[in-house]
């Protein structure tokens, strides 16, 4: 499951740097063809990369939140629960007479 959800969010994280590389080769033809002048095309390129960056993240952080939902609603116990529980069993089983 686990897995699943990890390549999900590189998926994301994919599409996400394909689309930054199609904008810097599509940048690179306008300065070539002269639309663009080398500092437009290098300032329009950064912003891009910039956005892409901060898309980057917001994918991340909204996989994150997502995931912590879909746990929430599933039951699934969070590692801090997990480990409670596990303690609590540990303890009743060391104060817990000998059943040999």
């Amino acid at each position: 499951m686990e897995d699943t959800l990890k390549n999900i969010l590189y998926q994301g994280l994919g599409v996400i740097a394909i689309t930054r590389d199609k904008v810097e080769k599509a940048v690179a033809e306008l300065v070539e063809k002269g639309k663009l002048t080398r500092e437009e095309g290098k300032k329009f390129a950064e912003e891009i990369s910039s956005e892409t960056r901060k898309a980057g993240e917001e994918l991340k952080e909204n996989s994150k939140e997502t995931i912590r939902e879909w746990i929430e609603k599933s039951g699934i116990p969070s590692r801090e629960e997990f480990e409670a529980l596990k303690s609590r069993v540990e303890a009743l089983e060391n104060n817990s007479p000998s059943q040999d």
